[in-house]
């Protein structure tokens, strides 16, 4: 059996952004390269290929384009991740007090971008409606 010594959670919160970082890079692999085999197929057809699959993204494809909207989300994100890892070691979870106590400050990083973006929109609206 491992032994890991109190490393349980640490491990955890890596292997969490290892898998993370995984699936949505796979993906975007598999958008991409399903976006390049309509493009291949419509040009052996002789179809004409729409200009919005010619862009980077294909598309809207559900992406938030809004600095606004991705703020908000992003701010989410960090109360979410806060919560869920003071959660995780407060026992709220039945979890283990083995939890580093730093870990709930994890999620000031997306909440803090969220903020500047917000923040960054705000002062090119100001800019923008004198």
């Amino acid at each position: 059996m491992l032994v890991f010594h109190g490393y349980e959670s640490t491990i955890i919160f890596w292997a969490a952004i290892v898998l993370i970082v995984f699936f949505t890079s796979y993906f975007s692999y598999r958008s991409r390269a399903s976006r390049h085999r309509l493009i291949e197929t419509m040009v052996e057809k002789g179809q004409p290929v729409p200009p919005e699959l010619l862009t980077n993204h294909g598309g809207d494809y559900g992406r938030i384009h809004s600095p606004v909207q991705s703020g908000i989300f992003l701010m989410c994100i960090g109360v979410a991740l806060a919560v869920f890892f003071w959660a995780l070691g407060s026992n709220g979870f039945g979890g283990d007090q083995n939890v580093p106590a730093w870990l709930p400050v994890v999620g000031i990083f997306p909440f803090m971008v969220g903020l500047a973006r917000l923040l960054g929109w705000m002062s090119e609206w100001k800019r923008l409606s004198k």
